[in-house]
């Protein structure tokens, strides 16, 4: 029996599917990618397993401990992480994800008897890839963002209250360093409608880390309380700390703060004040 293998057609269509295993979990990972880094992390992956299949010697063994190999330069190239528990969890989430797409390509290829004609060419079989991976990346981030996004009202001098909109940033863990409580993170513009005039006591020196900028310095001020709502639940959250950022927080200027998530999940400081009916 004679077969034809393109190996350009294998090796295009791993290529993709590994940016999209990959695309798929930076959604579900602490962590970030920038898209250079993807698709050299999509490349690499493509490149060790085009060569497993080519390898003529060594059996399944070395196959599966080339891929093993492959899999780590992958992970390591497109998320720079190299070691302990954080390449243990961008390997769950790789494998989440690869069963995710590979689940519903599968499922596909069944709804549809009498196409797997078609289905096996390699055009037809990265259109579906791409299909299934953008409908399973906008669903994760209307979740995401329906999980994150928040309104909060903030108290200020003589009894002044706005409220903004807000995002509860799972990569925000500032913290006041003297006592320890989380740090909130709000544009200026909003901090000098809410105290026009002198500040209140107790300005913090808040050093910071974020993508871009090494590190930094933020001007801080305690805060009594301020109210949380989260999809018609309400909280409020005591003893607090909000941090001064000069400039705006997002481009579209649709969040003026940033939630520490330690917020909401400090018990004893946080109470729920009423749920919204219907």
């Amino acid at each position: 029996m004679h077969y034809e293998v393109y190996l350009d057609s294998i090796f295009l269509i791993c290529f993709c599917m590994n940016r999209y295993v990959l695309g798929l979990a930076v959604l579900c990972l602490p962590c970030t990618a920038t898209h250079a880094r993807l698709w050299a992390g999509a490349a690499v992956g493509a490149a060790g397993e085009l060569l497993s299949l080519l390898m003529p010697v060594g059996g399944a063994p070395l196959r599966l401990a080339l891929l093993a190999v492959t899999l780590y330069g992958m992970e390591g190239i497109t998320f720079r992480c190299w070691w302990g528990r954080g390449l243990v969890k961008i390997t769950e989430g790789l494998c989440v994800s690869f069963f995710l797409l590979g689940g519903l390509l599968k499922l596909f290829l069944r709804l549809l008897p009498g196409k797997e004609d078609w289905l096996a060419g390699s055009a037809a079989v990265l259109l579906l890839g791409a299909g299934c991976y953008e409908g399973i990346r906008l669903l994760a981030l209307h979740r995401q963002r329906d999980r994150e996004s928040c309104k909060v009202t903030l108290h200020g001098a003589d009894g002044r209250s706005i409220q903004v909109e807000g995002l509860i940033d799972t990569g925000n863990s500032l913290t006041e360093p003297i006592s320890g409580r989380p740090v909130a993170v709000l544009e200026q513009s909003i901090w000098e409608q809410l105290y026009p005039g002198q500040p209140p006591s107790g300005m913090r020196v808040i050093p910071y880390h974020s993508v871009g900028k090494p590190a930094g310095i933020l001007t801080g001020y305690p805060m009594e309380d301020m109210e949380v709502e989260i999809g018609g639940i309400r909280q409020k959250c005591r003893d607090i700390y909000i941090a001064i950022w000069q400039e705006r927080l997002s481009g579209a200027g649709v969040c003026h703060i940033l939630l520490q998530p330690a917020m909401l999940e400090r018990n004893s400081k946080t109470t729920f004040v009423y749920r919204k009916e219907g």
